[in-house]
């Protein structure tokens, strides 16, 4: 066999390695679970606005029970998720005046929420929400 014909024959066998170990998966873990929004109406509206690096508010209380969350920018794309509570909840919007919304089930309590993109939340865009 020729060392190109070597090569390539290398090169076939680990790209059909990758794809079938990343085919495969492995594991009965899938990952995190998708958000599913709650049934029924909306109580109130929790108004944030993303500007770079904070949130306003950042201290925002609100009612348990439905509520919608509704993130806009004032400038550039960002997220909102919740630390530890609420998985798979994010809003995201991409640009200036860019808005975004979701409904939660919101329960008593104080929740830690931030942006996820990379080196936001290290310069200070988080807050907390304050539940009822």
């Amino acid at each position: 066999m020729t060392t190109g014909k070597r090569r390539v024959g290398a090169l076939l066998f680990a790209v059909l390695m990758t794809v079938g170990f990343t085919a495969c998966g492995g594991g009965g873990d899938s990952g995190p679970k998708a958000y599913v929004e709650p049934k029924g109406p909306s109580t109130e509206t929790i108004s944030i606005e993303a500007q770079n690096f904070s949130f306003t508010p950042d201290h925002p209380t609100a009612n348990a029970g439905i509520a919608t969350i509704k993130l806009t920018s004032a400038g550039g794309a960002h997220d909102l998720v919740f630390d530890g509570a609420y998985p798979g909840f994010q809003v995201e919007v991409s640009g200036s005046g860019s808005t975004d919304s979701q409904k939660i089930d919101l329960k008593p309590g104080k929740y830690t929420f931030y942006c996820n993109f990379p080196g936001h939340r290290a310069a200070g865009m988080e807050g907390t929400l304050t539940v009822k």
